[in-house]
């Protein structure tokens, strides 16, 4: 389309129309800005009754659990003789 095409088009639509269009879609925007932390804190309460927040016990097992896996890991990659070395080590603290 050229920009003649373009501007045929855009002069077939009425100018008052085109005015309230702009005026309603500025007072929704300004309605969406001023109420915008009500809306992300029901936003927010949404997910949470999706999705709710695990408890510090949940997450201290799981972060105990990832620990005792990686430790497992490490320890699946040393030679015998570290491996030896790394549980003497732990059984001394």
């Amino acid at each position: 389309m050229s920009a003649a095409t373009l501007f045929q088009s855009a002069t077939t639509i009425p100018f008052g129309q085109m005015f309230s269009a702009a005026v309603y879609l500025a007072l929704l925007g300004g309605t969406l800005m001023f109420f915008r932390p009500l809306l992300v804190g029901i936003g927010r309460a949404l997910f949470l009754t999706v999705r709710p927040r695990r408890s510090k016990a949940e997450l201290a097992a799981q972060r105990a659990l990832d620990e005792a896996l990686a430790m497992n890991r490490k320890n699946a990659s040393l030679d015998p003789v570290d491996a030896a070395e790394v549980r003497a080590m732990g059984i001394r603290y």
